[in-house]
């Protein structure tokens, strides 16, 4: 069952910061020039960070993806083109304190996110420039990429024309897990629920405690949409200059 039989979009608030204040957004402004073809790819260095920090954005691009099947009318049974990169080698999937052997359950976090099926899960490298070769090779429009997660000075460059291709096709870019965020969805308890149920309760040990702890925690406030999620949003441009040294000519 995906997520189009339990959320709405009044599930969700945005908000972006403005002159040092919080001011209401929407979905349109927080994903401009959003369509239900684009491709959303998350880059998780360990499993579960993408999990922990992009969660409410992937459910909702979700729901704004199934609210555009229901206007069409009847029935559907369809995904969004939504993708997760992930470091696996032959020893398993990178978690933080080491790996995890790979099947199929491993992904239950993700796959409750209605990132699905598992041709969705995609096995990458795990240095900074495998992952921008697999966000490449995917097409990728809009995507999270980890704040800290930055290339070394010196990395054999790609082809000439990856750079150029990639500021073609990427339309948005997010750094997560950000120091000076500026933009923040919030969600109501029927998204946490389901979160904290199928997704948080599946991620790894250890990691799954303490982040079911701080779900339970932020329940306690008096907000009806306690659940916050924080991003910096930069230009195409700036990620790009950031990923320089894995460029031809970068300096």
């Amino acid at each position: 069952m995906h997520t189009s039989q339990i959320l709405q979009s009044s599930d969700f608030q945005y908000w972006q910061r403005e002159h040092d204040a919080l001011v209401p957004s929407d979905f349109q402004t927080c994903f401009p020039d959003y369509l239900c073809t684009d491709r959303f790819g998350v880059v998780s260095p360990h499993f579960e960070d993408g999990a922990l920090h992009t969660r409410y954005a992937l459910l909702a691009a979700t729901t704004t993806f199934y609210d555009h099947l229901r206007a069409r009318g009847g029935e559907f049974f369809d995904y969004p083109h939504h993708f997760a990169f992930f470091d696996v080698t032959t020893e398993g999937i990178a978690i933080r304190g080491g790996r995890q052997a790979l099947d199929q359950n491993t992904f239950g976090a993700w796959s409750s996110l209605d990132v699905w099926p598992e041709s969705q899960w995609i096995h990458a490298l795990g240095s900074v420039k495998g992952m921008l070769q697999y966000v490449f090779a995917w097409q990728i429009n809009c995507l999270f990429w980890p704040e800290s997660f930055m290339p070394a000075a010196s990395v054999e460059p790609f082809p000439h024309y990856v750079r150029p291709l990639l500021a073609a096709r990427l339309k948005t870019v997010y750094y997560y897990d950000a120091a000076h965020p500026d933009v923040e969805i919030h969600v109501n308890d029927n998204v946490e629920d389901m979160v904290r149920e199928r997704c948080l309760s599946r991620l790894p040990e250890g990691v799954r405690e303490a982040a079911l702890s701080s779900s339970m925690a932020a329940s306690s406030s008096e907000s009806r949409f306690p659940y916050i999620e924080r991003y910096r949003r930069v230009s195409v441009d700036a990620f790009l200059a950031d990923m320089a040294p894995c460029f031809q000519n970068a300096a």
